[in-house]
């Protein structure tokens, strides 16, 4: 059956399209004996509508080829609302996507089942696709997702929205936010909750902004109070203006009393510089000078005169850009005090500019001819004068022995003639007879136009700093001794080193001072080590004890080192002063001690001692591990022939044979071989997976020894006998498994030697496993 559209739709290429749809519709209910496939098709009506139907067709007699009948469901209006409705979910996402916040909807179990670009970002993924079907747990922020959850139940158990809650987030990459959050309760048309919908905004940089909008407010006003400077602000379109209380009270007036106008600042200012001041306020807003900064006078409340340093800017934006309206933002001084003061020093300037009353030494002003014109009191007290003034117009005769008054004098008169500064040490007598130290400074005076004026001087007693020079020579001796020394800052700064520090690491002065103390860190200890020595340090003020540094050309070394840390009179580390003795010869003796014993000096093996331990550490590891162990003792065959035959000389070269032998053979380092003495010796497997595996070392050490050797020219036959107990099996603990060992090597003695038993409580019965090994 084939179907004429001409008339239902203008389109050819459409046409066509649908005619081959439904011809092969036809052909798959004729092949498969199936059920027509409806199609959506699109018709355009008599009325030029436009119209959505779903078309089928059933034959309408089997009987009769080609007979069909055509049904045409019209769906126009339910399509026309799909449209509508997906139109409108476009534009919907289209201004969720819009929204600079974050948005995302979920279901009752907290799934997400939607959600916008700027949210899938933030949970590391590109496409929100990505986040349909997943939840809190499977987002960046997994480990919060209990809290989130507890939140949406919340809402949605309520029935009412959380709103405004801040909260800390990181995102994919780890960035922390701070987010403002609301969540809202989800609704069916029918008001049935159905999950939660979230929005949130990232309000971090609002927050830093926020707090650094405080913190210069804060300091804005500290500032404000602290220099008890007055404010003001001027809106340059309005003309009003700011005035603060200091403003105010700077003048007398309460801060109610004046207006906040242009106008009060007019009335109040002297107008010989109400002219200027404007004047130059304009200017700078204009941009024809850099800065306003300028000085007037202001009628106080009390009818005088205030001297103002008034200096302003024009407020900006945080880009630089003049905020709008315009406002110059300015602070009013109250420098008439120091208009005062400046008026009193030029009249005084000649005298008092080198007088400085406060110091603790000696400060005198002399003119030409050496009289003082001004002194301080401590001066004066050392003159025995309790007023200053009493030495004004005296000389040095007045006060000090001829000789001395001489040669001040002298001075003078060289500081006069050549211009030049003079400083010297000498010493000095007060008037109780006490001999000081004393450092004097003298210097020419001028006037301004460098006519001599007379001289200016200081001295101070060195005294003190004179015992602290001896000392010090004394200490930079000792400190050059043959213990190694190191000074260092309160950060572990090198400052000083001696020259048995070189000696010991090879450091010279160059090479050392300026760096950190880790210069001679070896990486032996691990962090605790040092963190209990520091902490030694600022509990106790001191450490000292065993350490391994290394030397410069890179060798880890032992040293016996002694840290002190220097306090000032407040109690704080100013310094850390350390000293070292290299103890590499006594560790090298204290370990040849040690090895000589735990091992075996013939064969260098480890010896009972050692084995003990080792066997101890074993069974631990074992017992934690649920393992198994084999003890093996071995016992040679025919060695007392050697000794007796060819000399106790022979039998030992011969016993540091078998020991290399057996070294060879158990090779791996958890392994123990041993000899406790005599020709009797001991192997200890410290992890077996099975009886066999014991079996076939013990065949291959018993299949070493066999093989002859050769010493000293004698060719040397022997074999070994070798007893077996496993752990838990035999026993459980090192007496135990020694003895049962001991007892299973004489069953292989009994069995011909040359062979290995493992221990049964029957002894008669000597078994090797499965294919015990004979006697050569």
């Amino acid at each position: 059956m084939s179907i004429r559209l001409v008339a239902i739709h203008p389109e050819e290429h459409y046409r066509a399209s649908v005619i081959a749809s439904w011809n092969n519709h036809l052909n798959d209910c004729a092949i498969n004996q199936s059920s027509f496939v409806p199609l959506d098709l699109k018709i355009h009506c008599k009325n030029q509508a436009v119209k959505s139907i779903i078309a089928t067709t059933t034959p309408l007699d089997k009987g009769v080829s080609g007979s069909q009948l055509l049904v045409l469901f019209d769906v126009s209006e339910k399509a026309n609302l799909f449209d509508a409705l997906t139109e409108s979910r476009n534009i919907l996402q289209s201004i969720i996507e819009t929204i600079p916040m974050r948005i995302f909807w979920k279901d009752k179990n907290s799934r997400y089942i939607g959600c916008n670009s700027n949210f899938a970002r933030d949970a590391g993924f590109n496409n929100v696709n990505e986040i349909i079907g997943k939840y809190d747990d499977d987002l960046a922020w997994q480990v919060r997702a209990d809290y989130y959850r507890a939140i949406d139940l919340e809402v949605m158990q309520l029935g009412v929205p959380k709103a405004s809650y801040e909260e800390l987030e990181k995102t994919a990459d780890g960035h922390e936010m701070i987010l403002k959050s609301s969540k809202i309760p989800l609704r069916q048309n029918s008001g049935e909750v159905i999950g939660v919908l979230g929005i949130y905004e990232d309000i971090t940089q609002i927050k830093k902004s926020e707090a650094e909008q405080i913190i210069n407010r804060e300091r804005l006003n500290f500032a404000l109070k602290g220099a008890n400077d007055g404010l003001w602000d001027w809106n340059l379109d309005t003309n009003e203006v700011y005035y603060s209380p200091r403003w105010k009270s700077m003048l007398g007036y309460r801060d109610d009393e004046l207006g906040n106008t242009l106008d009060t600042w007019s009335s109040l200012v002297d107008p010989k510089d109400s002219a200027a001041t404007l004047a130059h306020a304009q200017s700078y807003i204009n941009g024809d000078c850099a800065s306003f900064e300028t000085e007037f006078r202001m009628k106080h409340k009390d009818g005088h005169w205030v001297d103002i340093l008034s200096r302003a800017k024009l407020a900006l934006d945080v880009n630089g850009v003049v905020l709008k309206p315009q406002r110059l933002i300015g602070t009013h001084v109250d420098i008439s005090h120091l208009k005062s003061v400046e008026s009193e020093l030029r009249k005084k300037e000649g005298h008092q500019r080198a007088l400085l009353d406060n110091f603790p030494f000696m400060v005198w002003l002399k003119d030409l001819e050496s009289r003082f014109l001004s002194v301080n009191k401590v001066h004066a007290n050392n003159f025995g004068e309790n007023n200053p003034e009493s030495l004004v117009g005296k000389t040095d005769f007045d006060y000090s022995p001829i000789e001395i008054a001489e040669n001040y004098r002298k001075d003078d008169l060289s500081v006069l003639q050549t211009r030049q500064p003079k400083s010297v040490e000498e010493t000095y007598v007060d008037t109780k007879g006490n001999q000081h130290w004393i450092e004097t400074f003298k210097a020419p005076v001028t006037d301004q136009d460098g006519n001599l004026l007379g001289t200016v001087g200081f001295a101070r007693d060195i005294s003190d700093r004179k015992k602290i020079e001896t000392e010090l020579q004394i200490a930079a001796t000792a400190f050059e001794s043959q213990e190694g020394m190191i000074v260092t800052d309160a950060y572990s700064n090198i400052l000083k080193i001696n020259h048995s520090f070189t000696r010991i690491t090879g450091f010279t002065a160059d090479e050392a001072v300026g760096k950190k103390m880790k210069l001679l860190k070896s990486g032996v200890h691990d962090a605790a080590f040092y963190k209990e020595m520091w902490d030694s340090i600022q509990s106790q003020g001191s450490w000292q004890g065993e350490i391994w540094n290394k030397r410069k050309c890179g060798e880890i070394y032992p040293e016996w080192l002694t840290i002190t840390a220097v306090k000032n009179r407040d109690n704080i580390v100013t310094h850390y002063v350390g000293t070292m003795i290299d103890i590499t010869a006594r560790k090298s003796i204290e370990e040849r001690v040690h090895h000589l014993a735990h091992y075996d000096p013939l064969t260098d093996l480890p010896n009972r001692t050692l084995l003990t331990d080792r066997l101890h550490q074993a069974l631990a590891q074992v017992r934690r591990e649920k393992a198994k162990l084999a003890l093996m003792f071995l016992d040679l065959d025919k060695f007392k022939p050697v000794n007796d035959l060819l000399g106790h000389d022979i039998g030992d070269l011969l016993l540091q044979a078998v020991a290399e032998r057996l070294t060879t053979r158990i090779k791996r380092q958890t392994d123990t071989v041993a000899r406790i003495g005599g020709d009797e010796f001991v192997i200890v497997l410290s992890q077996i997976e099975s009886n066999q595996d014991a079996a076939m070392v013990a065949n291959e050490v018993v299949s070493a020894l066999t093989q002859p050797f050769l010493i000293e020219q004698h060719t040397i036959h022997i074999s070994c006998s070798i007893g077996i107990g496993i752990y838990p099996l035999h026993g459980s603990d090192v007496v135990s498994l020694m003895r049962i060992a001991d007892q299973a090597m004489y069953e292989a003695k009994r069995a011909g030697r040359g062979c290995f038993r493992f221990y049964t409580e029957e002894t008669t019965n000597q078994s090797s496993l499965d294919s015990p090994t004979q006697s050569p």
